[in-house]
């Protein structure tokens, strides 16, 4: 089983990633984000929320267990480029690249994930409850899915109006 967690257009360069993502990349989740809080650097710092969030995935959402999860893969990508410029003498400016990366953290597990029911029930009081005159009374009505309830069209929204603009010299 895959687990995946990625951070998109991180302010810092990919190749300063990619030095870090490099030195935690053979080791263990566990052993990888202790050693990322000791690193004294801002790479590091991103690296390490990625790395969370990947063990976070895992162990909330299917319920595996953080000791059985390795490293697939870390992957630093390029992101877009912020181009600014920085002016200097003789009208001239030299360019300045303010660039950008997407971090990508790939756990594997060979454990199963633990399935987990996705109903969701609604309470929903009737109209006596909320005047008083019933305490304690309430339903339990599941909750309404997207393809349950049917989609209606008003008269209204069918119709367009046309307006054309007016410039100020009173042309149209």
């Amino acid at each position: 089983m895959l687990i995946k967690a990625q951070q998109k257009f991180s302010r810092q360069t990919s190749t300063r990633l990619r030095l870090v993502a490099a030195a935690v990349k053979k080791l263990s989740p566990a052993v990888a984000i202790e050693q990322l809080k000791f690193m004294d650097l801002k790479a590091a710092e991103t690296l390490l929320l990625v790395m969370k969030q990947a063990v976070a995935n895992a162990t909330n959402n299917l319920g595996l267990s953080a000791d059985a999860l390795t490293i697939k893969e870390i992957i630093v990508g390029e992101g877009p480029q912020y181009k600014r410029f920085q002016p200097v003498s003789r009208g001239r400016a030299h360019s300045i690249l303010k660039r950008s990366a997407h971090i990508r953290v790939v756990l594997e597990s060979q454990e199963a994930p633990v399935a987990k029911p996705k109903s969701k029930t609604v309470v929903a009081k009737s109209t006596s409850e909320k005047t008083g005159a019933l305490q304690g009374a309430s339903q339990i009505v599941p909750a309404r899915t997207s393809a349950s309830v049917p989609f209606k069209q008003t008269s209204r929204s069918q119709t367009t109006v046309r307006t054309s603009s007016v410039r100020k010299t009173g042309e149209r």
